[in-house]
């Protein structure tokens, strides 16, 4: 019985045991089940590129410090001349300045005194009996009121006197180009132009504008029927009436014409420092600021900036009083094309003129050339940029930054406009030839190193470019007024900014016609966005092809 009895308990607890048993395993099974439960497999990632340095031809490399400031990327693009100033008052005119307005400051306005062949700006009435002169500014007020109102500075040039201050009419290119014959009634005349602008709009307004004697004095007759001391006389004359009204006045004589049919170059310079002074009588005339014109012409195949200016930059170094005042180009253009044709044109409107133009704005810093007067950077008949338009695009976002120091061995007009501007690196390069049917492309390779460099190790890099096929409209233009069978004017000339110079009316058709197309055409194109460049060796070193006419601005950002 007892043996029973144990039996029965050994089996139950048998039974309890395995139950457990088999529970167990069964609630392992369940968890080794969760916890052994594959994951999804994560993506494998693209392995990185390697780094591969650039290797450069150092013939052709460009050392830049940036670490090393050599100046400032200054403004000099922001004036333009103006012949005819009553063009202010034309609503129409002045509702389409705004789009110039990121890159246009100032207006210097030539000829507002009157002699002109178009008999505007006639304020000079005679003299009454008692010898006073008798003027009629309303028409300068009304034009200048409008003027203002465009939020543009302005420039007085006084240059050409009023036909009847002279008992003998003669007219010339540019219309009266003879000094007065009484100079009493000039300092009179003056004087009352002036005034008239300082009732009008205060002494503290004028006094900041810039006043100007004469227009290419040394152009005779077209621009100054007298002798050379018959024009420093003018000058000095009118300088002593200004500095009357105007005690402060900001003053300097007219542009020298810088061609060979210049009748004197750099006199005008000695004359201000060291010459009797004919209305005071004392050594040395008033000169607030030196001016040239420069035009190039295409069909001399050349750059002449560096010869044009050196004789002028060497002078007024040579008087401490004049070696720091401004001196700059207050015409500027081309003149001519390849085929020594000229036109209204004043420029030429494809990627010559653009890369011209960086290779001129290059020498310009060299010899500190302070600002550049620009007839215009649009199409004729629309806001269409030319290709140099699209420089001074470039130059906008480097302004006001630091011009770093560079050392090469480059020849010929290609060469780089390095800038720190913050902690971005802007690098200009161009290349240009002075043919345009030239073929001569180029590899430079910008190496900077020094200052900004020496810190991260990758930049990211944008580039913007201006070649035949970027940013230039004119090509596509020229082929569809072609295709169109407009008239085209074989003596005409070609590329420039004013295509009337060489088709018949009917090209404005085809430009209104395809606007669309030449806007997106004309653009400056972004062509690398947000490439990963790479130090090496303590060095960043890239590459740069450029085409014969081509301007490119890189930007680095470090990262």
């Amino acid at each position: 019985m007892k043996l029973l009895y144990l039996n029965r308990i050994l089996s139950l607890v048998f039974f309890l045991s395995l139950s457990v048993v088999l529970f167990t395993c069964s609630k392992s099974e369940d968890l080794e089940e969760k916890i052994f439960e594959n994951p999804e497999p994560d993506e494998p990632e693209e392995p990185e590129a390697p780094f591969v340095p650039v290797v450069v031809e150092p013939d052709k490399v460009v050392s830049i410090n940036t670490g090393a400031v050599v100046g400032e990327l200054y403004n000099f693009w922001s004036t333009r001349p103006m012949i005819n100033q009553t063009r202010f008052s034309s609503s129409g005119f002045t509702s389409g300045l705004n789009f110039i307005k990121p890159y246009v400051k100032s207006y210097n306005m030539v000829r507002v005194l009157g002699g002109r062949t178009d008999n505007k700006n006639d304020f000079y009435k005679g003299v009454d009996g008692s010898g006073n002169i008798i003027t009629d500014f309303s028409g300068l007020i009304k034009d200048m009121r409008n003027f203002m109102q465009t939020g543009f500075k302005p420039r007085i040039v006084l240059d050409n006197v009023p036909w009847e201050m002279n008992a003998i009419t003669e007219v010339n290119t540019y219309g009266n180009t003879n000094p007065p014959d009484d100079y009493n009634i000039w300092r009179q005349y003056i004087n009352a132009f002036l005034q008239t602008l300082i009732d009008e709009f205060g002494m503290n307004e004028v006094k900041t504008w810039r006043f100007r004697v004469g227009t290419e004095p040394n152009y005779t007759p077209q621009h100054w029927n007298g002798t050379k001391e018959e024009f420093f006389k003018h000058y000095d004359i009118t300088v002593d009436e200004v500095l009357k009204v105007i005690p402060d006045a900001i003053i300097g004589p007219g542009n020298n014409l810088s061609e060979g049919v210049a009748t004197y170059t750099t006199e005008i310079i000695d004359h201000c420092a060291n010459g009797t002074n004919y209305a005071t009588g004392e050594k040395g005339t008033q000169m607030d600021f030196f001016c040239i014109s420069y035009y190039e012409k295409i069909d001399q195949n050349t750059i002449k900036l560096p010869n044009t200016v050196q004789e002028y930059r060497t002078k007024l170094n040579s008087y401490p009083q004049f070696s720091n005042i401004p001196f700059d180009i207050q015409e500027f253009g081309i003149l001519r094309d390849e085929n020594a044709t000229r036109g209204l044109s004043l420029s030429d409107a494809t990627e010559f003129g653009a890369s011209w133009y960086a290779t001129i704005a290059d020498l310009a810093y060299d010899y500190r050339i302070t600002e550049i007067y620009d007839w215009g950077q649009e199409i004729e008949s629309s806001t269409l940029p030319q290709g140099r338009r699209n420089v001074t695009e470039m130059f906008l976002k480097m302004e006001g930054g630091n011009r770093l120091e560079t050392i090469d061995n480059i020849t010929g007009h290609a060469g780089i406009i390095p800038v720190l501007k913050g902690d971005v690196v802007y690098l200009l390069i161009y290349n240009h030839n002075t043919t345009r049917t030239s073929t001569s492309t180029r590899t430079l390779y910008p190496q900077l190193e020094g200052g900004m460099i020496t810190g991260g190790t990758n930049w990211k890099m944008n580039e913007w470019t201006i070649d035949k096929t970027n940013g230039v409209m004119m090509h596509e233009l020229y082929k569809d007024v072609r295709a169109a069978g407009v008239g085209e004017k074989s003596n005409g000339r070609i590329y420039g900014n004013r295509p009337s110079d060489r088709f018949e009316d009917g090209w404005k058709d085809v430009l209104s016609a395809n606007l669309t197309k030449y806007t997106q055409m004309a653009k400056l194109p972004k062509t690398v966005a947000d490439s990963i460049v790479k130090k090496h060796e303590g060095k960043l070193t890239l590459k740069v092809d450029l085409k014969p006419h081509s301007v490119k601005l890189i930007e680095l950002i470090p990262q």
